[in-house]
């Protein structure tokens, strides 16, 4: 019964189909083409049979009447006939039981000779329902075949001996029922025959089917082991035909299963620890930007595989300074990785001992020489920033050169040294080519150290690397947007030079900028109006305002502080994916929820575009990272109400934005238009125009002292005015 758990008479496991084995239904197949062939062979053979016999007792009939007639010819000529014949016809009507009558007659239809001698001499008269039948012999003179349902008539003429003059006619009858019985005992006959044939050919079908396809149980029962899981138990069958080849096929197809489990299994622990060495090589990174005084220090990193021989780190020194470097390992992935981990692990131990550059890199390669492989080396940069006086006091081991671009006139300086790699020669060779270089960085000046991944990127053909000169004019470009704007330039470029191929190796770039302007704000004197109590120079400055706006920058401490006490809050994962949808984010917000759907729509495009730069460029997708969103409603007075009565679907608040990535610098250049081809063709960097065009406000506040802060403000008018289908929502 269902539910019971109990196996089922048939052998079937609970809660399974029932099965029809197919040895059965090949079996019964092949039996019943075979009856049907049997039968229907046996049908025409009973039908040819009948009509062959039918065939051959007429023959024989005419045969008989001929050979009467034969017999009678000269006793019709003598003058009592009867004498001879009767004698004849008795004979025969007495042995011929089949015979309905036998008789010859004379000229005039006379009866001159029959089996009863008191016929002689009466008029012969046949059945009136006789009808000719088919001839079955050649037809000799006058012979003739009739018949009716009770007999079949032979007659054949009588001809004088000598000539061919008729003299009479001999008849002989046979009796209908007679050839219908020995039809009937042929048919009899056949049916046994082929009966017997057929249970015999019936049983050789089944037997020799049985046999031939008794392994596919073997086979069925190696299949429902493989589908169990077991991939150890062989089928055994020997089989000379497809199905032991099948069988062995199935047994090499369970082997392969087993290797590629394994190999899955191997490869999802190798994946694993790559991707646990992926979130050790992002720890060891810095996590967004160091501000320090006036100094504002940011990288980027992008591993060319799964992870990277690549490494850059910032931290303070215990005398106040700030020490920066960047390394290179050579060979990339898993290898790469691992030597990295070692240097970071002793940079991070020896950083605290009062060590110059070049000193400090000696020592590295002192502890690292017995771990690297020969042929592994490492190029490196490292430098010791003062904020006090901006002195920068570098070594580089065979790293690329130093790059300083200065605020008046955007001269470009580069600095090379003649360092060779650590543990590219043995025997203190390092110690000697090393020597420890000065910059001085000025207010408005900015550095830029890299990996051999920016200069060294060939475009899509292959051929031609990026070189120093783009890299040099990508960072004049932009270095008086500050460090975010020169990594922003130089990503930008490098993808643009490379198209959509991967990167070949790591890159990596760590920029150093002095604020000109946090100069000369930090030397103002601070309390009365220059500014609200907790607020730097970054908060009163407003230097990353995206969109215009007759009101006064909103400070973004002050901004902030109210996000948190009052607004509706969602905390968000570095990826695009998370990014869609966001004010559904919000379903206990009123002002949001009560939005139709193209204000929506216009909202949610702004917000998208403003998440997904933190996304790429903040946090360069870093999945484990995260940012903060709010939404900040205000407060209704009496003139606001009667402006909502108006317009039902006025927004009143603010969105307020918290990252702690990568610092950017928007461009103050947003007169776009939008129904430019060329401005429609560039599918990217459009992304602020999209958030200018939708708010009535939109503030950038990067390195605050939370963080980089966005506040975004939404005017009604804005987001119903017909003109703002221009930017394609």
């Amino acid at each position: 019964m269902k539910g019971t758990g109990t196996t089922p008479s048939d052998g079937r496991a609970p809660g399974r189909r029932r099965l029809i084995r197919l040895r059965w239904i090949v079996s019964g197949v092949a039996a019943l083409l075979t009856a049907g062939t049997v039968v229907a062979v046996g049908g025409f053979g009973e039908r040819n049979t009948r009509t062959a016999l039918t065939h051959e007792l007429r023959a024989r009939l005419v045969l008989e009447a001929r050979n009467l007639a034969l017999m009678s010819a000269g006793a019709l000529l003598s003058e009592f006939p009867e004498l001879t014949l009767t004698p004849i016809l008795s004979e025969l009507q007495k042995h011929r039981g089949e015979l309905a009558f036998s008789t010859v007659v004379d000229l005039e239809g006379a009866i001159r000779g029959h089996a009863d001698a008191r016929r002689i001499g009466e008029p012969h008269e046949l059945p009136a329902d006789l009808v000719a039948e088919a001839d079955v012999i050649e037809a000799v003179g006058g012979e003739r075949v009739l018949g009716n349902a009770e007999i079949i008539v032979a007659a054949a003429p009588v001809f004088r001996p000598g000539s061919r003059n008729a003299i009479g006619t001999a008849y002989v009858a046979m009796r209908r029922e007679y050839v219908d019985g020995v039809i009937e005992a042929a048919r009899r006959k056949q049916i046994l025959l082929t009966a017997a044939l057929l249970g015999a050919g019936l049983a050789l079908v089944f037997l020799f089917l049985s046999v031939l396809l008794r392994p596919l149980g073997a086979l069925r029962e190696g299949l429902e082991r493989i589908g169990r899981g077991d991939l150890e138990t062989p089928v055994q069958l020997n089989d000379p035909t497809e199905l032991g080849l099948l069988a062995e096929t199935m047994n090499e197809m369970a082997n392969r299963i087993q290797v590629a489990q394994q190999e899955r299994v191997e490869k999802e622990r190798l994946s694993r620890e790559v991707e646990l060495a992926r979130e050790i090589q992002s720890s060891l990174l810095p996590s967004g930007y160091v501000r320090r005084g006036e100094f504002v220090i940011q990288g980027a990193h992008r591993a060319a595989a799964e992870v990277g021989g690549d490494l850059y780190d910032v931290f303070d020194l215990p005398d106040g300074r700030i020490g920066l470097t960047i390394a290179d390992v050579s060979g990339k992935g898993l290898a790469g990785c691992l030597v990295t981990s070692m240097l970071a692990a002793l940079l991070r131990a020896f950083r605290g001992e009062s060590l110059s550059p070049s000193a400090l890199m000696v020592r590295l390669e002192n502890d690292l020489r017995d771990s690297l492989r020969p042929g592994t080396f490492i190029t490196m940069f490292y430098g010791i920033l003062d904020p006090k006086d901006g002195r920068l006091v570098f070594a580089s081991a065979g790293h690329s050169p130093l790059l300083v671009v200065r605020e008046h006139g955007g001269k470009a300086e580069w600095y090379r040294t003649m360092g060779i790699p650590i543990g590219a020669l043995r025997g203190g060779a390092l110690a000697r080519s090393l020597r420890d270089e000065q910059v001085r960085l000025a207010p408005g000046d900015a550095v830029l150290q890299y990996t051999d991944g920016i200069n060294e990127a060939f475009d899509p053909s292959g051929r031609t690397q990026f070189g120093f000169g783009r890299l040099e004019r990508a960072v004049a470009r932009s270095a008086a947007g500050g460090g975010a704007a020169i990594l922003d330039a130089v990503r930008h470029d490098i993808r643009e030079w490379v198209g959509d191929q991967s990167p070949l190796d790591d890159e990596t770039l760590l920029v150093i900028a002095r604020d000109a302007e946090t100069v000369a704000e930090s030397a103002r004197p601070t309390g009365g109006d220059s500014g609200a109590a907790g607020e730097t120079a970054a908060d009163r400055r407003g230097p990353g305002r995206i969109g215009e706006s007759g009101d006064t920058m909103v400070r973004p401490l002050t901004a902030l502080e109210e996000a948190r006490a009052h607004g509706y809050h969602v905390r968000l994962p570095a990826r695009e994916e998370a990014l869609h949808g966001l004010l559904s984010r919000f379903p206990d917000c009123p002002e949001l929820t009560d939005l139709n759907s193209r204000e929506i729509h216009v909202l949610e495009s702004a917000l998208y575009e403003l998440c997904a730069n933190v996304v790429e460029h903040g946090y360069g997708y870093r999945e484990h990272e995260t940012f903060d969103l709010w939404w900040v409603g205000s407060p209704s007075d009496a003139a606001e109400e009667t402006d909502l009565a108006e317009n039902p679907h006025r927004l009143r608040g603010r969105f307020v934005l918290l990252d702690h990535g990568v610092a950017f610098a928007p461009r103050r250049d947003h007169s776009v238009d939008f129904q430019e081809p060329a401005v429609r063709r560039r599918e990217r960097g459009l992304g602020l125009e999209i958030i200018r065009v939708a708010t009535s406000r939109a503030e950038y506040h990067p390195a605050t002292p939370e963080g980089n802060v966005t506040i975004m403000e939404f005017d009604p008018i804005t987001l119903n005015a017909p003109e703002e289908v221009r930017h394609g929502i």
